[in-house]
């Protein structure tokens, strides 16, 4: 694998998601390479929960099956005939606020766009942040999921709603700087004692700078001191567990949402990507960390350091899932998703302070290759449960990782793949069955926040060509 330089771009804990995904709670031998799980639990039938979420007649939001969502009119998560007026007006309102950013989109994958949008409408609408779906344990504020529905929502012309959302993860953000796994919409708390995941750090400093970078070329009015308590306890957290760069975060779960016993790609990457984004928030306001009770000379040296110490571990064998061992995850497309990316054509020390690592496209395709699964899409890691299904989440990251190292046909075509295996309601669903079915829940928001964001890169690409 080459690892590229390139330049900054601007109680007791209940079962995880995983877990209730499976409807296994026994995962065995975990931290040693792989996460082993049983036959049994791998041939379980997991059913579809639902097949989109709507307001239905009685004004209620419901995930429905597919019988109850052929009444629901195409392109549509509202009943006809409701009740209540309000849910259609605030569907349109939104729609119409896209719809700029629509026009630009390709006729060929409008209706995509469209789908992704409207599950990010239904399970972000009258909430103070977007949940991770609508029925069951999905239906909780999952800081790394708003991360990305705040970055797509800027991306297609929403960027106050996108500031509100994060806004609102500043809000529940402990005093010591830590996020909760989940927190329960109505009330900002947590639901059970997991722990909390460290990676939520990276990625929502990733999400504040690319949403106030998206404000600024758009002309609108941010003001970033509105985020200051965020910045400064994530800052303090990410420094202060990383040694000032110069160690690995503490172990413990990732996306993956299981027990660890080595740190693993999926924390040390959004830390990278969290690093990164310190850097660009200091480029936008050199004043901002004297401000916030650093300085700015204390914050470049530390990134610089922790960029060393990620090229040196994970960079050095290949950004497998363990520093040393676990084969291909597809945590290693939050580099490029998060625009880690080598600038066009160059080497190995590019960049004006190449201290950035970079997975290349060759790489990528190598995972997307080591990773892929029956019905077309790709599993999160190598050591994953024995279950034969494309997980949409991982799948849809890897179209952005494509999208953003220029491998445009390659992310069409995984966007393509998306857009055929939707419900029969035209949600995204978390998983698509070895047999090409979607099963487990629709829709689900980083899904469709990664579809959103990869549409938007085509767009940037394909408009960039003809200029």
């Amino acid at each position: 694998m080459t690892i590229l330089r390139p330049r900054r771009t601007g109680g007791r804990p209940g079962p995880t998601r995983r877990q209730l995904i499976t409807g296994g709670l026994g995962v065995g031998l975990l931290g040693l390479g792989t996460a082993t799980a049983s036959f049994a639990e791998a041939a379980r039938p997991d059913p579809v929960r639902s097949v989109t979420v709507a307001y239905t007649r009685s004004g209620v939001r419901e995930g429905l099956d597919a019988e109850a969502a052929q009444r629901l009119p195409a392109l549509s998560r509202v009943m006809p005939g409701a009740a209540d007026a309000e849910p259609m007006r605030r569907q349109q309102e939104f729609l119409s606020r896209c719809d700029a950013w629509l026009e630009r989109t390709p006729s060929s994958r409008r209706e995509l766009a469209v789908s992704a949008l409207l599950d990010l409408w239904v399970l972000s609408d009258e909430l103070p942040a977007a949940v991770a779906g609508w029925v069951g344990p999905w239906r909780y504020i999952w800081p790394r999921d708003t991360a990305f529905v705040a970055v797509a929502l800027a991306r297609v012309g929403a960027v106050r709603q996108a500031w509100s959302q994060l806004l609102h993860l500043q809000n529940v953000q402990a005093v010591d700087g830590s996020f909760a796994a989940r927190v329960v919409p109505e009330t900002g708390l947590a639901p059970d004692e997991r722990e909390p995941q460290f990676d939520s750090l990276g990625l929502v400093l990733w999400a504040v700078a690319e949403v106030h970078a998206l404000a600024r070329q758009n002309d609108i009015s941010l003001d970033l001191s509105d985020m200051d308590i965020l910045l400064r306890r994530t800052t303090r957290r990410l420094l202060d567990h990383t040694g000032r760069g110069e160690t690995l975060p503490p172990v413990g779960p990732d996306y993956w949402e299981v027990a660890e016993s080595q740190v693993t790609l999926g924390l040390a990457g959004p830390t990278l990507v969290g690093m990164d984004s310190l850097a660009a928030l200091t480029a936008v306001d050199p004043g901002l960390w004297d401000r916030l009770g650093g300085g700015f000379g204390d914050v470049l040296p530390a990134v610089d350091a922790y960029a060393a110490t990620f090229a040196r571990t994970f960079g050095a064998t290949g950004l497998q899932r363990y520093p040393t061992s676990g084969g291909c995850d597809s945590a290693a497309a939050f580099l490029p998703a998060a625009g880690l990316v080598p600038p066009p054509g160059a080497g190995p020390a590019a960049g004006a302070r190449a201290s950035i690592y970079a997975i290349d496209a060759d790489a990528l395709v190598t995972v997307w290759d080591r990773l892929s699964q029956p019905a077309g899409g790709i599993k999160p890691g190598h050591g994953w449960i024995i279950d034969r299904s494309s997980w949409t989440p991982s799948t849809s990251l890897m179209a952005l990782g494509f999208a953003r190292l220029g491998m445009r046909d390659r992310a069409g075509q995984i966007l393509d793949w998306l857009a055929e295996n939707r419900t029969s309601a035209g949600s995204l669903p978390e998983k698509i069955s070895a047999e090409g079915a979607p099963v487990s829940v629709a829709p689900l928001a980083w899904t469709a926040a990664n579809v959103v964001i990869a549409l938007d890169e085509l767009r940037l690409s394909a408009e960039d060509d003809a200029s």
